[in-house]
């Protein structure tokens, strides 16, 4: 019988760091002003704007009483948004141990 390896992984870090990028699409005559209060949310980062309303959003969250979905969807319901995109997640866990074994 084919033996199989077990993997144990213990988080360490109760509290992980989300990272988002997000693609905003707003109307084109609204990008400065919901590029700017995209901009206001803690953690949020506006990296490009385009003339045809796009814009590049990264999000650092970190807080636990609060879900990413949620500031995404809050962001989403600004006036002038037209829609958003979630295009990258990543979930900083911080460090691991990792044990093996065979059953």
């Amino acid at each position: 019988m084919k033996q199989r390896s077990i993997i144990v992984i213990n988080l360490l870090e109760e509290n992980p760091v989300n990272i988002a990028g997000v693609l905003f699409v707003a109307r084109p005559e609204n990008v400065e002003e919901v590029a700017g209060k995209l901009a206001e949310f803690p953690g949020a980062e506006v990296h490009e704007t385009s003339d045809n309303g796009n814009m590049v959003v990264t999000i650092e969250e970190d807080n636990k009483d609060q879900r990413l979905i949620e500031t995404i969807t809050t962001m989403s319901n600004i006036p002038g948004v037209i829609s958003s995109s979630l295009i990258f997640h990543h979930n900083d866990a911080g460090l691991a141990q990792f044990s093996g074994g065979q059953k």
